[in-house]
């Protein structure tokens, strides 16, 4: 049996396929062909993520094509992502839904959290992290965070690249961080925010629910495989400012409930061990040698 990665297995693939062994194909992004889509279903256009709408080198997109017909089983970490592999062509038996996993050191940022009183004295903190880029939602971040017109509440932002805007000033821009770092922002803040526009996964938004945060996400990431809206956090539409922005005033509008949903977050996470995606994966791969094929990937819980 092969395993290799896409847009880099091709190779790999035939010579599998030439030795007569299995050939799994882990799908780490979202299929390319459909973010223009992914970037029209929310009424955008080109001017809400220009990458989108870059034409594929003809060479790349015939290494994605050759790499899906080969493949005997492909394993993605999201049904999103699945669903854009499908409605690019991809057979839908084949394609298995595997949820990444989370580290120990996140999920005992959590324990430490709900250890501990409520904390007062400060704002209600949201929290960001990620490139800051157009794909990420940050425009729509930014455009609901100035609807929302909250003085009393702060956002921080952590990732890489430049904003094209100014931010108000509880608008905290710390750049790109060391995971230490990170993680200590997380144990410091009240509620995650990830507004992207298309995602393979999206690991931030586990490691956010393992500390014990209340997520705000969007559909086309791995948040409805996570979250149950309401229950570990809220589920908005993508590039919805209008969404977003209440989604927030709802969090920061109830601490008491965010904190709820936030235990309920970490309780979530603690079901997406990476030792358990690794039991996950071998099952599937267990199952290619099966009559009939690989069965659905096991439930985390």
């Amino acid at each position: 049996m092969v395993i290799g990665f896409d847009t880099a297995a091709w190779s790999v693939g035939r010579r599998a396929k030439r030795a007569g062994k299995k050939f799994v194909l882990d799908q780490s992004v979202a299929h390319p062909l459909s973010r223009a889509g992914a970037v029209r279903t929310t009424g955008g256009d080109k001017d809400l993520w220009p990458e989108a709408f870059l034409p594929r080198l003809g060479i790349v997109r015939e290494a994605e094509m050759e790499e899906h017909r080969m493949a005997d089983l492909v394993v993605v970490a999201s049904s999103f992502t699945k669903q854009t592999l499908v409605e690019n062509g991809v057979a839908e038996g084949k394609v298995r839904v595997l949820p990444y996993g989370v580290g120990e050191e996140w999920l005992a940022a959590g324990r430490g959290r709900f250890a501990a009183p409520a904390p007062g004295n400060r704002p209600f903190r949201f929290l960001y992290a990620g490139y800051l880029t157009k794909r990420k939602g940050l425009t729509t971040l930014l455009e609901a965070w100035e609807e929302m017109g909250l003085a009393d509440a702060e956002l921080h932002l952590i990732g890489g690249g430049e904003l094209d805007r100014a931010c108000p000033s509880n608008v905290v821009l710390l750049g790109q961080t060391p995971r230490e770092k990170l993680l200590r922002e997380m144990s410091e803040t009240d509620a995650f925010v990830f507004p992207s526009l298309f995602e393979g996964f999206g690991l931030v938004i586990l490691e956010a629910m393992a500390t014990g945060l209340p997520v705000i996400t969007t559909p086309h990431t791995a948040g409805p495989d996570l979250i149950e809206p309401g229950k570990e956090g809220l589920i908005v539409p993508a590039a919805d400012v209008r969404a977003l922005g209440h989604a927030m005033m709802t969090l920061r509008g109830d601490p008491e409930r965010a904190r709820e949903m936030g235990r309920a977050a970490h309780a979530t996470a603690l079901c997406y061990t990476w030792d358990r995606y690794g039991e996950g994966y071998v099952g599937l791969l267990g199952e290619l040698y099966a009559e009939g094929g690989p069965t659905e990937a096991p439930r985390h819980c």
